[in-house]
């Protein structure tokens, strides 16, 4: 009889051990398959506003500065969507003095037609831009888009970085400031090649 009750005492002591083990393991095998998952990634900036990356990449200081000059930032935060072909620090360190100082002195004229003219509705990659022949502005007048060579031109300037993506837009950095066909300044020697200005004398 004890023996019987030992054996039986066993038998349930056995079971409970595979019940547990069995019941512990099962989590233990959902998390080991999620961590085996590929998560997708969404690339670095994806969520924040065009202004925001801006204002965070330290080679477009001198377009965020100017953005503020003419209050165009708050467009930038919106949700868009919007296309920013945003010109470096590099760019800007081409544009003589006098000319900055004319852009500057007009701040919601002749310098925020300018930065408009750096904005286009919509949000456009730049195989999509490569594949078009105009892109059109904020500003009114259209971009003209060269993709004739290795690298793609929007009107004379290359685009030296493309598709930063941000979460109302994208943004293509380029290595010139583009002045829109209306937007007339005084004339300078100092005009750089990668400056499309138009000027006036």
């Amino acid at each position: 009889m004890q023996t019987n009750c030992a054996l039986f005492i066993t038998v349930l002591a056995i079971g409970a051990a595979v019940l547990i083990c069995g019941c512990t393991g099962l989590p233990g095998d959902d998390v080991q398959n999620q961590t085996n998952e590929t998560p997708s990634e969404t690339p670095a900036g994806a969520n924040l506003t065009i202004a925001k990356m801006l204002a965070r990449d330290g080679n477009f200081s001198a377009f965020n500065r100017a953005l503020g000059a003419a209050g165009l930032k708050g467009t930038l935060a919106g949700p868009g969507p919007y296309t920013v072909f945003a010109p470096t620090d590099e760019a800007f360190d081409l544009i003589p003095e006098t000319m900055m100082e004319e852009l500057f002195d007009d701040p919601k004229g002749n310098l925020a037609e300018t930065l408009l003219y750096h904005m286009a509705p919509g949000s456009y990659t730049a195989a999509e831009i490569a594949a078009s022949d105009t892109v059109p502005t904020v500003q009114g007048n259209p971009i003209t888009v060269d993709a004739a060579g290795e690298s793609v031109t929007v009107d004379g300037a290359r685009m030296i970085r493309a598709d930063i993506p941000a979460a109302n837009g994208v943004i293509h950095a380029i290595d010139a400031v583009m002045i829109p066909p209306d937007v007339t300044l005084s004339p300078t020697n100092e005009t750089p090649a990668n400056v499309t200005a138009n000027t006036t004398g």
